[in-house]
């Protein structure tokens, strides 16, 4: 099977401050190039930044392979693996997937993606790991 990239966002809140603070630094960028009449290098500089900031935002992407799920971050140098003995289930949730991990650390791990990309996700994940069980999001209700 063809290996695909899954692209993904952190959760919400972690989303805005980053892409708030990349979009700062470009907007600040473009008010420096924009008061000079000529080509200003620090603005131009800043706004190379700006969009090597959105790169790597961008880079953000999971593979499925038959040993476990491949996790590339934003920072280039952080690659993780999660195993698949030791993914307990998967939750689907509005905005993305949530994939529970076994054992005493019990970390969770969300991932934000878009509608048609989750689909695809969740129906490759049943492919590749039909052991696992696929949850749908259940709300907790105060009685």
């Amino acid at each position: 099977m063809k290996k695909k990239r899954y692209f993904w966002q952190p959760e919400l809140s972690i989303s805005i401050i980053y892409w708030s603070l990349t979009f700062i630094v470009l907007f600040y960028g473009l008010i420096l190039t924009l008061e000079k009449t000529h080509p200003y290098f620090q603005g131009n500089l800043i706004i190379g930044i700006s969009i090597v900031f959105a790169v790597v935002g961008l880079h953000r992407y999971l593979i499925l392979e038959d040993a476990g799920i491949k996790v590339r971050y934003a920072r280039l140098s952080r690659r993780e693996t999660l195993l698949r003995e030791h993914i307990d289930y998967l939750v689907l949730c509005k905005d993305g997937v949530i994939i529970q991990r076994k054992g005493l650390s019990g970390a969770t791990f969300h991932f934000a993606m878009r509608r048609k990309r989750k689909e695809a996700f969740v129906k490759d994940f049943a492919a590749f790991y039909p052991e696992i069980e696929i949850k749908e999001n259940e709300k907790i209700s105060r009685d």
